[in-house]
């Protein structure tokens, strides 16, 4: 049987982008920048966010991810390689795809990465695992690549000259013909979303804030989409 894993750089990344993909028993979902780091590490966003020591910021936001797979019956592991704002060292995108593969020994597996889309803002960390995506397609692996909510933003309508400008845009990034799809949330599933987002009380209200209200624009909670490579 088919099973999907979404590969998540940050804790709150999967419910964020892929919630239409969080109501299987076949899906699990891998956060990739789960780190701890030292006691006593500070960072400018989460003393923004209300704490001051970055350790307990990251034990508290291992716990709201936890509470939100768990309520919807999602297997969740988390990697220890550290947030950007945590690290220093360059980070090896090798050593990554290689703990995912040693993760999910599994035959049948299609991956979900970001496509870290966006023109105006890229994080360096969903950067990473779009070359983490690419790398498991050289090694034949099955991948499909998500739209990052809040960065990429959802259209208002399926416009046909929208669908064309996200082709384009991730056949770019990703070197080879994709095909977008945009998917419609039924109103059941875009409440149960919203709830859920609320649920990482250390990250929601200042996430959505520096997106400009993102995460709280219709348009982003009621459309996700999925990028598919054509075949070769």
């Amino acid at each position: 049987m088919q099973k999907t894993v979404i590969l998540s750089p940050h804790f709150d990344d999967a419910v964020f982008s892929c919630w239409n993909l969080l109501h299987d028993k076949n899906v699990s979902v891998i956060t990739v920048f789960a780190g701890i780091p030292p006691r006593g590490t500070r960072t400018l966003w989460d003393r923004v966010c209300g704490e001051a020591d970055s350790k307990v910021m990251v034990l508290k936001r291992i716990e709201e991810n936890k509470t939100v797979l768990k309520a919807n019956e999602v297997k969740s592991y988390n990697f220890n390689f550290l947030d950007r704002q945590y690290r220093q060292d360059k980070l090896d995108v090798s050593k990554i795809v290689n703990s995912i593969l040693k993760k999910t020994s599994e035959e049948d597996i299609v991956y979900y990465a970001p496509l870290a889309g966006s023109k105006l803002w890229r994080h360096p960390d969903h950067i990473a695992l779009r070359e983490v995506g690419k790398e498991l397609l050289k090694k034949g692996e099955s991948v499909y690549f998500y739209a990052d909510i809040p960065y990429m933003q959802m259209p208002s309508r399926t416009y046909e000259s929208y669908i064309k400008e996200m082709d384009k845009r991730a056949s770019a990034l990703l070197d080879r013909i994709v095909s977008t799809k945009i998917i419609q949330l039924t109103s059941k599933d875009q409440k149960a979303k919203v709830k859920a987002m609320k649920q990482y009380k250390t990250q929601y209200k200042m996430t959505n804030l520096t997106s400009f209200g993102s995460l709280s624009r219709r348009k982003n909670i009621e459309k996700e989409i999925i990028f598919k490579l054509n075949p070769i």
